[in-house]
């Protein structure tokens, strides 16, 4: 039998990143080139601090952690509820913002031109 394709959520302009990473390192090979590379740069991030923020990005980022907690879908909130209470997944959310923050700020400042 042959292998079904995996149809993904993802939205649609997400492809042509997808395809020239896929050009540029190897069709499927991306991520294990990246990964390593990656995993580093994480490691380092969680020994140190998190980057120093404005007091209007920090409030932004409450904003945005509010906002993406309102429009989960229900199952997902109680599945969610089943394991933490919702100040716990507050915080998750906002650690996962500040991480993507602290990814862009290290791709802006040449710190993974590596990849």
């Amino acid at each position: 039998m042959g292998k079904k394709k995996k149809k993904t959520q993802d939205p649609q302009w997400l492809e042509e990143f997808q395809h020239l990473a896929d050009e540029q390192l190897g069709h499927g090979s991306s991520c294990e080139q990246v990964h390593p590379i990656v995993e580093r740069w994480f490691d380092k991030l969680l020994e140190g601090d998190p980057p120093t923020s404005r007091p209007s990005v920090e409030q932004a980022m409450a904003c945005l952690t509010t906002e993406v907690m309102s429009t989960l879908p229900e199952e997902v909130v109680e599945t969610i509820s089943e394991v933490m209470d919702e100040e716990e997944f507050y915080v998750w959310i906002e650690q996962v913002l500040l991480i993507g923050r602290a990814f862009e700020m290290s791709l802006r400042d040449g710190e993974l031109d590596d990849l």
